[in-house]
């Protein structure tokens, strides 16, 4: 009881978080229907538009995208 698990078992949850937001971000843009298709009014493409916003609010979306990130540099 009280000791650290090995080093291969930790999860670094904020590498944890950004890997998700990363992969849903990439899953969005590639299940996304063309915009000339909504714009169109096309019922499938309005349909799927909504199911992948209501997989995650926008808000959410656009918090993770607008972190600062730094980038370490090596040599210093």
């Amino acid at each position: 009881f009280g000791e650290e698990p090995p080093e291969e078992n930790r999860v670094h949850l904020g590498h944890a978080i950004m890997s998700f937001y990363a992969a849903l971000i990439d899953l969005l843009g590639r299940c996304a229907p063309e915009m000339h298709l909504i714009q169109a009014g096309k019922g499938e493409a309005l349909r799927i538009r909504a199911i992948l916003r209501s997989l995650v609010p926008l808000d959410d979306l656009v918090g993770i995208i607008s972190l600062p990130l730094q980038i370490p540099t090596l040599g210093k």
